[in-house]
């Protein structure tokens, strides 16, 4: 059984050294779900104590919970897309980008960039960042190696909302009844328009156009430029629908036909190309030398990190999922802490397991 005490008084002292305002953790393992929170959910203008339901910006947890849940639900139902085929079969597009395989958007061997600052063309579409990301030149030759880029899932998203004639957020919608939800989970888009109370949605920066704290608007500026729907950033969610997706996965991961197909859950957690530090979607533990997890994970472990200060992280040989909901960005960017903490609460799990 998983001694929580030593990892709520670890969440506190997160919060007293300014690691972040407040933290919810929510861990499942043998079979049982703990879940522990601390802090606050914001600082300024007052302090705010967190509560376990509370919705925080997901970021790039967008990522896999969003866009890989909503491949993941399509390849089953149709054999519009092969991850393997490059990406002339599916859009008009320039030499070299068709000859990519739609693999490496995936697993961020593209040879895409990183980032850009499309958010600075106003209004913004998906078609313009396509047209975009077109005309730049690659950073890198396809599959020579691994650089995260935001853009290789701007890219995806469009690619979807193509060839399935759908928008994303429809898509994505479609593929979440697979999952099995609890009452108290929430995992959604544009949550303030949705109706949900900006009272239960986590704060974090402060915009430095309109001088206001975002409070269930993505922190992400091009996600937030179209709108707060993409691929790469713009899910919300607490502790309870983060934690429902992923035991979603890992049951299917070990052959559970439930909602999702174990075949194809199967084949995004272990896809694996040697020069990429990601599967589909998902991140390997250790990225680029840094070990979110503290290295004491196994080597079949799968998960993402957020920029706001989320993460998730399911070991798939111990059966063990380990989520951390923070919003380290509250109320300046510039926190950094978080980055060791994550190294220290994963170590922590482990050492009390």
């Amino acid at each position: 059984m998983l001694k929580i005490g030593p990892l709520l008084e670890l969440l506190k002292e997160g919060v007293k050294e300014g690691v972040f305002p407040g933290a919810v953790s929510g861990i499942y393992c043998q079979e049982k779900t703990y879940i522990l929170a601390a802090g606050y959910a914001s600082l300024v203008p007052f302090l705010e104590p967190i509560e376990e339901v509370f919705l925080y910006d997901l970021a790039s947890l967008t990522k896999p919970l969003a866009l890989g849940l909503t491949l993941m639900s399509l390849l089953e139902n149709s054999k519009l897309l092969d991850l393997e085929k490059p990406l002339k079969e599916y859009l008009e597009v320039p030499s070299p980008f068709g000859e990519i395989p739609l693999f490496r958007f995936l697993n961020h061997t593209s040879g895409l960039k990183a980032w850009h600052p499309f958010y600075l063309e106003k209004p913004l579409t998906l078609e313009k960042i396509f047209n975009s990301i077109m005309s730049l030149p690659l950073e890198y030759k396809p599959g020579e190696k691994c650089l995260y880029s935001d853009l290789n899932f701007f890219l995806f998203t469009y690619l979807l909302e193509k060839v399935y004639g759908k928008p994303f957020e429809t898509l994505y919608e479609k593929a979440k009844q697979r999952i099995l939800f609890s009452r108290q989970s929430f995992l959604i888009f544009k949550p303030t328009s949705k109706g949900i109370d900006e009272e239960i949605i986590v704060p974090t920066s402060i915009d430095p156009e309109s001088k206001k704290i975002l409070r269930g608007v993505v922190e992400d500026e091009n996600t937030r430029a179209l709108s707060g729907v993409s691929g790469v950033a713009g899910l919300f969610g607490n502790v309870y629908g983060v934690l429902d997706v992923l035991i979603e996965i890992l049951k299917a991961y070990q052959g559970e036909r439930n909602g999702l197909n174990p075949e194809i859950v199967r084949y995004f957690l272990e896809f694996s190309d040697p020069s990429s530090e990601f599967t589909l979607t998902f991140m390997k533990p250790t990225k680029a030398g840094y070990s979110a997890t503290g290295g004491v994970f196994s080597e079949k472990t799968v998960g993402h990190l957020g920029y706001t200060g989320c993460s998730f992280f399911i070991d798939l040989e111990r059966e063990l999922i380990v989520v951390l909901l923070t919003n380290r960005v509250h109320p300046h960017r510039g926190n950094e802490k978080i980055k060791e903490f994550r190294s220290l609460f994963h170590r922590a799990v482990i050492e009390n397991l």
